[in-house]
């Protein structure tokens, strides 16, 4: 018969406190940005704006988590923003995008519009930075509220490309 010593139990106990408590952090760690998100109809992709031209602006939202109102963010960037320029605030990474055009607030289920609702068109900023016929990442990121498991937030980015004339 062998006897553990109080040093070994102790050691066996922390260890499987350990393993337990880096299990539970496994489980439960998970990624911000979903493949899920709606989609921009409206400019349609590879649109030509010169800037300081209205545009069509239409976004479909997913509605992923079936929430009573969608957040929006809507961003103009140089290069296509990947899930890492996503903060866990809803918007891109500070040096991801060149322009923001703002934060939007989409009703679902019919209910009444609160806060600002996506406009119908947006106007294409100036951008001394952006040569004429240069692609541009028109992006929106979706906010998900209350997922079920427990999570209170996760994002959908979602990319279109335009032309700046």
């Amino acid at each position: 018969m062998h006897l553990l010593s109080i040093a070994s139990i102790s050691t066996l106990v922390l260890s499987a406190a350990s393993f337990t408590h880096a299990a539970s952090l496994t489980a439960a760690k998970r990624q911000i940005v979903v493949p899920a998100h709606g989609t921009t109809t409206e400019p349609t992709e590879g649109s030509v704006i010169a800037p300081g031209d209205a545009f069509p602006f239409n976004y479909e939202n997913v509605d992923y988590c079936e929430s009573g109102y969608s957040p929006i963010s809507v961003f103009l960037s140089t290069t296509a923003p990947i899930d890492a320029d996503v903060t866990n605030s809803g918007e891109l990474a500070d040096g991801s995008y060149v322009y923001k055009f703002g934060d939007f607030l989409i009703a679902n289920f019919g209910l009444p519009g609160m806060g600002t609702p996506p406009p119908p068109t947006l106007t294409m900023p100036p951008l001394d930075s952006v040569s004429d016929g240069s692609t541009l990442y028109l992006s929106v990121v979706e906010t998900y509220r209350d997922c079920p498991g427990g999570i209170q937030l996760e994002y959908g980015l979602e990319t279109t490309t335009v032309v700046y004339a």
